[in-house]
């Protein structure tokens, strides 16, 4: 022992004494009433199991404790205390641990106990067995149980207990065997004096936040039987000294980030049963020595940076279930010999850069149910030897090179639920029987050479919920080939050969949310049946011969999202119900022969991010109305139809635009000064009009194209081929002059004042009659009274600067109401929120007082749109992450804000990033249901919003995953997060950056992965899964990045979820 730990355990143990005074002789009675005053303390009615806890006066045999519930005594006293599961609320701070002296055995485990565990509890001096686990202890690991040396088990699991592992308490458990303490909060390193407890049998840390390399020490506990440090952030190398540990039979360590080899060692532990090393950073190869572990059942070395091959001594592993090597750097064949482990169930080697063929002997797994072997290099057959396959329910192959037909034998796996199959270059029919045990659910051959009809067992497969087919050469008349699926969620036929007219059988596909039938030779009218798919989130019809009109019908489509009928032979206007689509975020009509005039109404989808009605017969002039759609982002093309009239100037409000054609068309007079506020722009074109006059002036037409403006009127100004534009009076330039001034003095931001005190909030009704419109403005009035100013004055001000709420100063409609801007007789710019009713004003005023007691730097309101280089991104992302970090966790009762969207994360003058528009928020209270009331904007929303209606804080997470997502993109993640995780796992960082910026420099390129691995975690469908706003928040404020260990330019997203 080493003698400076020694000392401090005595001087540890010297003053603990000192702290407990020594208790008088514990009585049966004095036990009793211990008991009973700590289950007065208890919170709530008392147990019902805790019924039998009173002193029977009548009856003094059994006054004592003795034959109460949960309690035994030996000799009259009590030793042991077990009260499991029965509710208990409340602390332990007023049970006398000095008049339970005798006590050997406390057991108060699967409660709902809070607070810190007492340090008199070192009182106990003959404890052998505590168990306090799965309750809601809080606070730092008291050191007094350091004084508690006859310990043989302790569990402390499943609390939130921090603090560090006491040096002191390892050094005196000599007589422990068991030791729990996952699941909590514990930090620091685990100490070298481990090895003081050198009975040990089970050793459970996992689930804390550990750091610092595993101890050598941990292999002088030869008798541990039981190890698990995962989910910590451990690091260093695995220690050799482990496979000292000849009994041990469960090893985990799995999501650290420990780094170097495997050990060759540890194939002297012949007695594992269980490995998890997934989720490191562990290179080199697999050991040759894991031949040895011949009783291995459960071996997991996935996500890591394994290289060579996969070693041909695994084959010895003759009772092991479970195999996972997958997403590692491995090469080579697929060793034949695989094929000896007659009890494997599960078999995971995708990910990799394996070559060759697929084993037969593979086909010898008999009791096997997954096999996946995706994205490698493995070329040649599927063997026929997989008929024999018969328990195998998930078979995944896809992303390789695999070729040829299917073999028939395929058709014995009756039990199979998922088939993946596609990105190979499997050729020849689909297998015939290939639904035939009615299990199917997930079936994917995307990229081959399927060809032929579809099968009749495809047809009748009514388990089916997601069926991709497309990119190959499948054929047969889609009226006929397809059932009904009633649990049908997605459905991708794209890019075949398929014929013949829609069926009406797609209506009664219930949950369908995703229609692609795109590149076919589809005829035919769209079925105005088609409306009634009101769960359809996506329907893509485009690339066909569809003709006629587009059915008014489909403005029943109120959920979706995506709409492309492009490329078909649509005749007819564009029906004015398409602006029923509110949640609409691409509509792409272009490249048919619609006619007559753009529908105003189209101004109402105003999610919209991308708009193409080109190659159209579209006449008339540019509706107003499109100047709402302040959404929209990646493209708004009208080219090559025969637009007459001017281009709007309001066009010009559509800041966030990054592609604008209005090329072939008629279009005439100026380009309007007001396009210079599109500071978003990437291309413009407005070539083939009839357009005169100054090519606006700003930092985009400083070098534009020179192809965007040809064949016009008169277009003149500083572009090449162009003629400068004659100058102007003196006149004229006093009012250039002038317009610069006010371009200067009006802020381009608009600040929101809504719900806090530096805000302003309006909700009003509008009446037609002036008595009741009388009414509703004096109840707006009041409304502002829970501010600090004259709500009243300020109302009339407000009314004044924006003529009745006149339609000219709405810049912005949403689903709780309309947004104003107004200048106040200060000069000051606000942005007002009339609400569309009044029916709660109760809870709206309560609401209100609530959040106005709010204080936080990103708590307010003000936008500007401005180009962000990574550092000022990545500085937005930590201002939201903090402002939903306070409202969750430092707020009282915390708030869910509901609505977190790009659109409500607003810049001030210094670049910092603010959580605006709480329209939508609510209180979390603990008696408060919070079910869902227009919870939030599509796109945004948790996926589990769509079973239930229930909101938590998740919900903002999810949210803000997505929006991290898009700051780093540029742009909405929608189809990655639809990928997300099965079908993205490879897809490089780099690729997903925005690419109008350079890639992150070295310095900047850690926190661009961290910040990238927190949204992927974030958009868990599993809400239990994401990490709380706190979590997000200090890792991101502690600037927790390491060097990365690979060059940045190759990191692919599934590397993201190891990189802390």
């Amino acid at each position: 022992m080493g003698s400076p730990s020694f000392l401090a355990f005595l001087h540890l143990l010297f003053s603990l004494l000192l702290a407990f005074p020594l208790a008088q002789a514990s009585s049966p009675m004095s036990q009793a009433h211990a008991l009973l005053h700590w289950k007065s303390s208890l919170r709530g009615p008392s147990p019902r199991a805790l019924q039998s806890w009173n002193i029977d006066t009548h009856n003094t045999t059994a006054a004592g404790p003795c034959h109460w519930f949960g309690i035994t005594c030996t000799n009259g006293l009590v030793t042991n205390v077990s009260v499991l599961r029965t509710g208990l609320a409340g602390t332990l701070d007023t049970l006398d641990f000095t008049a339970l002296r005798s006590l050997t055995v406390l057991r108060l485990r699967r409660n709902s106990l809070f607070g810190a565990i007492p340090a008199a509890i070192a009182n106990l001096s003959s404890l052998a067995d505590l168990d306090l686990s799965h309750n809601r202890f809080s606070g730092h690991l008291p050191a007094s149980l350091a004084a508690l040396s006859g310990l043989v088990k302790l569990d402390l699991s499943a609390n939130q207990v921090g603090g560090k592992l006491s040096s002191a308490a390892l050094a005196n458990w000599t007589r422990l065997t068991h030791l729990n303490l996952q699941f909590n909060r514990l930090t620091g390193t685990i100490p070298d004096e481990i090895r003081y407890s050198s009975n040990l049998r089970v050793l459970c840390l996992h689930k804390n936040q550990l750091s610092g390399s595993i101890p050598h020490q941990v292999g002088e506990l030869t008798k541990l039987v039981e190890l698990n440090l995962n989910t910590n952030n451990l690091t260093g190398s695995i220690p050799p000294s482990i496979a000292n540990l000849t009994k041990i039979n469960y090893i985990s360590l799995y999501q650290n980030d420990l780094s170097g080899p495997i050990p060759s060692c540890l194939g002297n532990l012949t007695q594992l049963k269980v490995l998890y090393l997934v989720l490191n950073h562990i290179n080199g190869p697999i050991p040759h020595e894991f031949g040895n572990l011949v009783n291995m059942e459960d071996l997991r070395l996935s996500q890591n940076l394994l290289t060579g091959t996969i070693p041909a001594s695994l084959g010895n592993l003759t009772i092991i279930e479970i195999l996972y090597i997958s997403f590692n750097e491995l090469s080579g064949p697929i060793p034949p010999v695989l094929g000896r482990l007659s009890m494997l169930k599960s078999l995971s080697l995708s990910f990799n850069q394996l070559s060759g063929t697929i084993p037969h002997a593979l086909g010898n797994l008999l009791t096997l149910e997954d096999l996946i072997v995706s994205k490698n290099r493995i070329s040649g057959l599927v063997p026929p030897s997989f008929g024999n396959l018969t328990m195998l329910t998930d078979l995944e192959i896809y992303q390789n090179q695999l070729s040829g037909p299917l073999p028939q034998e395929l058709a014995n796996l009756t039990n199979i639920y998922q088939l993946q199959l596609s990105n190979n270059d499997f050729s020849g029919p689909l297998p015939p029987d290939v639904c035939k045990g009615g299990k199917l659910e997930y079936f994917a051959a995307i990229e081959n050479r399927f060809d032929g009809p579809i099968s009749r067992s495809l047809r009748n497969c009514t388990s089916l919920v997601r069926l991709l087919l497309s990119n190959n050469h499948l054929t047969g008349d889609v009226s006929h080939v397809f059932g009904v699926y009633p649990n049908l969620e997605f459905v991708d036929l794209s890019d075949n050969r398929f014929s013949g007219e829609l069926s009406t059988n797609w209506v009664k596909c219930l949950n369908l949310a995703t229609l692609h039938m795109s590149g076919n030779m589809i005829t035919g009218r769209i079925p105005p049946q088609f409306g009634n798919m009101t769960q359809l989130a996506l329907l893509d019809l485009s690339s066909n011969q569809i003709v006629t009109e587009v059915p008014k019908q489909l403005g029943g489509l109120t959920s979706l999202l995506y709409l492309n009928l492009s490329n078909n032979l649509l005749s007819g206007r564009i029906p004015s119900e398409i602006g029923n689509l509110s949640s609409l975020t691409t509509l792409d009509l272009s490249s048919n022969h619609l006619t007559e005039t753009i529908p105003m109404q189209i101004g109402q989808c105003l999610k919209l991010l991308d708009l193409r009605l080109s190659a159209n017969e579209l006449n008339g002039s540019i509706p107003l109305e499109i100047g709402r759609l302040v959404s929209i982002q990646k493209m708004l093309d009208l080219s090559h139809n025969s637009l007459t009239g001017t281009i709007p100037s309001d066009i010009g409000r559509l800041d966030k635009l990054e592609n604008l054609n209005l090329s072939h068309n008629g279009l005439s007079g100026s380009i309007p000064s007001s396009i210079s506020d599109m500071q978003s722009l990437l291309t413009f074109d407005v070539s083939y009009n009839n357009l005169e006059g100054p090519i606006p002036e700003n930092r985009f037409f400083r070098n534009p194209q020179v192809e965007w403006f040809e064949h016009n009127k008169g277009l003149c100004g500083q572009v090449l081929h162009l003629s400068p534009c004659p100058q102007p009076a003196s006149r004229h330039g006093s009012n250039k002059r002038h317009k610069i001034v006010l371009a200067s003095v009006l802020p381009p931001v608009v600040l929101l004042f809504l719900l806090i005190p530096l805000g302003v909030i309006i909700a009003l009704r509008v009446r037609r009659k002036n008595a009741k419109e009388n009414n509703t403005e004096a109840s707006a009035k009041d409304l502002l009274s829970v501010l600090d100013f004259d709500g009243k004055v300020l109302y009339d001000e407000i009314v004044e600067a924006t003529e009745n709420f006149d339609e000219k100063y709405c810049i912005g409609v949403g689903g709780y109401g309309s947004v104003y801007k107004a200048q106040l007789q200060t000069g000051q710019v606000v942005a007002v929120k009339k609400l569309h009713a009044l029916d709660d004003e109760k809870g709206f005023r309560s609401e209100i007082e609530a959040l106005t007691k709010i204080r936080h730097r990103n708590i307010v309101s003000e936008e500007e749109a401005i180009e962000l280089d990574w550092s000022k991104r990545l500085g937005l992302i930590k201002d939201v992450a903090n402002a939903l970090s306070y409202m969750h966790h430092d707020c009282s009762p915390p708030v869910v804000h509901r609505d977190i969207s790009s659109k409500n994360i607003l810049l001030d003058s210094q670049l910092k990033g603010h959580v605006a528009d709480f329209g939508i928020a609510r209180s979390v209270k603990p008696d408060s249901s919070n079910w869902s009331e227009n919870a939030g904007t599509l796109g945004y929303m948790a996926p589990e919003l769509s079973y239930t209606m229930k909101i938590t804080e998740k919900h903002d997470v999810y949210s803000f995953g997505v929006v991290n997502l898009e700051v780093l993109q540029g742009r909405h993640p929608g189809e990655l997060i639809s990928a997300w995780p099965s079908d993205a796992q490879s897809v490089l960082l780099k690729d997903l950056l925005d690419p109008r910026i350079p890639l992150p420099t070295l310095e900047e390129s850690n926190a661009v992965m961290l910040a990238a691995k927190l949204a992927l975690q974030c958009i868990s469908i599993n809400p239990q899964s994401r990490p709380s706003m706190q979590h997000i928040s200090q890792a991101l404020d502690a600037g927790k990045v390491e060097a990365t260990w690979q060059p940045f330019h190759t990191v692919q997203l599934h590397q993201l979820m190891r990189f802390t």
